[in-house]
């Protein structure tokens, strides 16, 4: 059985939309935990066939938790659809080999080891190039492959911490703050999209691949786009506003009298004079030091203190919808599983479920990229531990003798062959 297709994604069955945007491309995915894995799961509900390579016993993250069995952890699942799995152990001289078969084929390659642990095994760039010279090569290391850190053993939570962004995070004169959702990871995810994406192009134009590099410092770093120049300019260091912004005011939670927060938002200029009229009844808010941007941030604290004293008498879905007829960007603030129900949310198809043979249904987010005339979304649930070794390996030319026998000498585990399908 191959089930790395469902004959549509959840929600979208118009004919004509059965050509994806990256159908025909072949992906060989080494990449383990997060970053990796999440990017090529969101390039394969574009229509790539990733072929997810593991050791014999898996991705390090199948074990992370146990939510729906040992060895069936819902991290795994969230990040790994899409894809099929093979299982093969790359320490074998012919495992390798097997290896090089798949990237012979391959339209791309990623990997997400420290340099020198590519060298070593042989699976740099120069040595996959003189196999298939057509190769997108994509690696992701943790803080590049050059400089002091370069073989150090990296993870999101060090990439958030030597980036600044914990540093800018948190309640104002508190510790530093990671951001809740893996962010180091999953920016580099996009990135590698991105980076696949645009290194296709390129091939069409060239006819040879080339290398794409990704690290997660990097990622981080390039999220600082608004504050960099800032910084340059000014010399002014940014430190955590809780849920405010440092160039921005209003721009912040605030607390209703029912101990929900909810959020004002004035961007600019002209939203603050569109919140002056609301705010006459409670005051002279027409003061010439908040009337520009820039001073509203340098009165911060006698304004926002004011603002605090309002909002404070009142529920917060009386000031939400006080804020909405006066046209004032504004919104409730969700807990997690709020906003999953939230009508935006649920009218996006934000959400979609996968169909597990074992266990049954089970939700991930939708790829928010979507298509007019592509059927793009989720293709397939997270693959067992070498699902598709055998089917794979037949692509290759490989003969069921030959695997049978690849089974026998151990580089292959006997008990993953006959997994579901």
């Amino acid at each position: 059985m191959n089930h790395r297709l469902h004959p549509e994604p959840a929600g979208s069955t118009p004919a004509g939309r059965d050509i994806l945007p990256l159908s025909g491309v072949r992906i060989v995915d080494l990449s383990q935990i997060g970053a990796g894995p999440y990017g090529t799961s969101l390039l394969g509900d574009l229509g790539a066939d990733v072929i997810k390579v593991e050791p014999i016993h898996g991705d390090s993250f199948r074990y992370v938790d146990n939510a729906y069995a040992p060895g069936e952890s819902a991290y795994f699942y969230g990040v790994n659809r899409s894809k099929r799995s093979v299982a093969l152990n790359l320490k074998d001289p012919e495992g390798y080999r097997t290896l090089m078969r798949l990237v012979k084929e391959a339209d791309v390659f990623v990997i997400a080891f420290r340099p020198d642990a590519v060298q070593r095994m042989g699976l740099d760039f120069e040595t996959l190039s003189a196999v298939n010279d057509r190769l997108i090569y994509a690696s992701i290391t943790a803080f590049g492959e050059t400089g002091p850190r370069a073989t150090q053993p990296g993870m999101d939570i060090l990439a958030q911490a030597l980036s600044g962004m914990m540093g800018v995070t948190g309640e104002v004169g508190g510790g530093p703050v990671k951001v809740g959702v893996p962010i180091a990871d999953f920016v580099g995810s996009f990135f590698l999209g991105f980076g696949v994406t645009a290194a296709l192009r390129q091939r069409d134009q060239t006819g040879r691949g080339d290398k794409l590099t990704i690290n997660l410092l990097d990622g981080q770093i390039a999220a600082f786009a608004n504050y960099v120049t800032a910084y340059d300019k000014t010399k002014v260091p940014f430190r955590p506003q809780g849920g405010g912004h440092p160039q921005l005011v209003p721009y912040q939670p605030f607390l209703g009298s029912d101990g929900r927060y909810f959020i004002l938002a004035c961007l600019n200029d002209r939203f603050w004079n569109a919140l002056l009229p609301f705010l006459q009844e409670f005051g002279d808010f027409e003061d010439p030091r908040f009337e520009s941007n820039s001073g509203r941030v340098e009165h911060r604290v006698e304004l926002c203190s004011r603002l605090e004293e309002i909002f404070a008498t009142q529920p917060a879905e009386y000031w939400i919808s006080r804020l909405e007829e006066a046209g004032v960007p504004c919104s409730s603030i969700h807990r997690f599983e709020e906003a999953l129900e939230d009508p935006q949310v649920v009218a996006n198809e934000s959400i979609t479920e996968l169909e597990h043979p074992r266990f049954g249904t089970y939700k991930v987010p939708n790829n928010p990229l979507r298509f007019e005339r592509a059927a793009t979304g989720p293709r397939g649930y997270a693959p067992g531990l070498g699902e598709h070794t055998n089917e794979v390996l037949l692509e290759t030319g490989l003969s069921q003798t030959e695997i049978d026998d690849l089974v026998q000498r151990g580089i292959i585990n006997p008990a993953l062959v006959s997994a579901v399908g």
